[in-house]
């Protein structure tokens, strides 16, 4: 049966402006990864100028018609294929009413000033100098707290800009999770085990390329719609139908940095491969759920899989091939457990998955108060390094290693943290549901690195839900519970166990 032609209508528009979105993503990639430097002020016009277009196109009277005239035209359907198009229709709704919310030359100036951020972050960040960064952080917290009042809020600022990546998720029970949470982490924390790193001497960047490239491949991300570059902070992002970016960076004395990262932003890829693969992608409904959702994808790649017994069963013997090392130079035992080694540090990219949360909870506390008026950028190295001696008991040297370590406040990227506990939180009870049905996959993943059981069951359970189901009942659906910190608390203390019998 013909779709009526006011749905046509509709999608037709719909997919103009998602085709412009992605072009915004290659803008966007291509100049964190290929972009001479002297283009960013023109490149951030060009950005800023695409974002305008856009949001005037989802905000323009002619399309609120057209949402309306499809909205009508559901009930010329079969009855068993409303109730998904309403959904649909229901998910645009929420997003053009908050796109209307904020005028088109805020959202051009946010986009451009986004962009010039970024270069002047990541100098700062090089001369370990915050002053060359906090007055483009001053106009980005000023325009942040105008993006809340434009949007509303009942309870504070920051719920304004928390719901745009965890919809419908308040403040105030992010912060009793996270206290409860940091309560339950202290004593594993206390009790985990720290082994030294066994590569004794550097490990040369094109031999981390060569293994590193194999990863997306060998977790089911082909080079047939994906690529691997590098860039200042590693980051994925999705520039449309069988093409994922992923990026990530390199150190010399830790080759790990480099794995773990491409193992995250595989993640990340493979879910957005998997919403593209949905019927009649795309439309409102084959976007992703929330960042939580998101991030649980990445984490669970890099910690539940990624720090595996069965996964480095099967990847040690092609390591040792790449990096031209030997068994004895580098012994099994020694590197498994230096993997899943916990010793608290400065950066958060670099962190353990058993102190990685704490992070999270400080840059919740610091960008929440930031926002709410509590505290001042000129305030922000000051308070950053106190509370790194309060929660890890280390000593800030520079602002590199402290509060200018992250991207995402250079992207206006407010409410953005929390969403990486929220992640690990989903991430370990998923896992946990997965091998309760799939008893035998660590067979498969040692044996021949076999991890299609698990990707078919998150294309399942998660990547084929896109926006369908609302989080709660999407990880209900999923689990057969309601979300719960236990499971991440319990695989951490298995983990620290196993480890530490193994020592």
């Amino acid at each position: 049966m013909a779709l009526p032609q006011a749905l046509e209508n509709y999608r037709k528009q719909y997919r103009k402006i998602k085709i412009f979105q992605d072009i915004s993503s290659v803008l966007h990639w291509d100049s964190e990864v290929m972009m001479p430097d002297e283009g960013r002020e023109y490149r951030s016009s060009q950005i800023a100028a695409v974002a305008e277009l856009t949001h005037e196109w989802m905000t323009d009277k002619s399309f609120l018609e057209q949402i309306q005239s499809a909205k009508l035209s559901v009930k010329d359907l079969p009855e068993s294929e409303r109730p998904m198009w309403n959904r649909e229709l229901e998910i645009l709704m929420e997003e053009k009413e908050k796109a209307d919310k904020l005028p088109s030359e805020f959202v051009a100036d946010f986009a451009k000033l986004t962009n010039l951020a970024h270069a002047e972050w990541a100098e700062a960040k090089k001369e370990k100098n915050f002053k060359l960064f906090s007055k483009r952080l001053q106009e980005l917290v000023n325009l942040s707290k105008k993006q809340a009042d434009y949007f509303g809020y009942t309870t504070e600022p920051y719920d304004a800009l928390l719901d745009s990546y965890e919809k419908g998720a308040k403040a105030n029970q992010i912060q009793s999770l996270f206290s409860d949470l940091k309560n339950s982490l202290i004593p594993i924390v206390s009790k985990a085990p720290h082994f030294e790193s066994p590569f004794k001497n550097p490990i040369s960047i094109a031999k981390q390329t060569k293994f590193c490239n194999r990863l997306p491949a060998i977790l089911g991300l082909t080079t047939k719609e994906s690529r691997l570059d590098i860039s200042n902070h590693p980051f994925s992002t999705s520039l449309g139908k069988g093409d994922k970016r992923i990026t990530t960076r390199y150190s010399e004395s830790d080759p790990l940095s480099s794995i773990f990262g491409v193992l995250h932003e595989t993640g990340h890829s493979l879910y957005e491969s998997g919403l593209s693969k949905m019927p009649d992608w795309p439309n409102p409904l084959t976007e992703y759920l929330s960042l939580g959702i998101h991030e649980s994808q990445s984490r669970l790649w890099e910690n539940q899989v990624g720090r595996s017994l069965p996964f480095w069963e099967f990847m040690y013997p092609i390591l040792l091939n790449d990096f031209e090392m030997s068994e004895k130079e580098l012994p099994f035992q020694q590197l498994y457990q230096y993997i899943n080694s916990t010793e608290k540090s400065k950066i958060r990219v670099e962190a353990d998955q058993v102190t990685y949360n704490l992070h999270i909870i400080l840059r919740f506390e610091i960008e929440r108060d930031l926002i709410n008026g509590k505290i001042q950028v000129n305030e922000l190295p000051e308070i950053w390094n106190s509370k790194m001696k309060e929660s890890f008991g280390m000593t800030i040297e520079n602002d590199a290693e402290g509060v200018l370590q992250d991207i995402h406040w250079s992207m206006g990227a407010f409410g953005y943290f929390p969403t990486y506990t929220l992640g690990n939180i989903f991430s370990a009870q998923f896992y946990k549901k997965f091998t309760e049905e799939y008893p035998n996959s660590h067979n498969k993943f040692s044996a021949n690195g076999d991890f299609s059981d698990l990707l078919n069951w998150l294309r399942k359970n998660i990547h084929s839900k896109g926006k369908i189901l609302k989080i709660e009942n999407l990880v209900q659906e999923a689990t057969g519970e309601s979300a719960n910190a236990k499971y991440l608390i319990s695989y951490l203390e298995e983990k620290v166990t196993e480890v530490s019998i193994s020592n």
